[in-house]
């Protein structure tokens, strides 16, 4: 399974519909199943972005299809960012050459 880290942005509607938010998030939940993929963990934030969410799909086929999904809700703008554990980066790391 790959790793991805999903940035949720409330639409204006989004915002007007905020008490809503559980159940469209209970959908999304339920389509990304169908897709094999998971929510590791979800936070609400103060900031730049509403909630941030960790997950796993198969592949990013999967994970474009849960963020358009989520997206097409018209609550919510997703930016998806494909992540790596962090003992896989640096064993990525450590495969590259010294400096000369």
């Amino acid at each position: 399974m790959s790793l991805y880290v999903q940035l949720v942005k409330l639409s204006r509607e989004g915002a007007m519909k905020i008490r809503e938010v559980a159940g469209d998030f209970a959908e999304v939940q339920r389509f990304n199943e169908t897709l094999g993929g998971k929510f590791l963990y979800v936070v609400a934030c103060f900031g730049e972005y509403d909630f941030v969410a960790l997950a796993e799909y198969p592949n990013d086929e999967a994970a474009l299809q849960g963020a358009a999904f989520a997206a097409a809700q018209g609550n919510s703008s997703i930016q998806t960012l494909p992540a790596y554990p962090i003992e896989e980066f640096f064993t990525t790391i450590n495969g590259l050459p010294h400096k000369a």
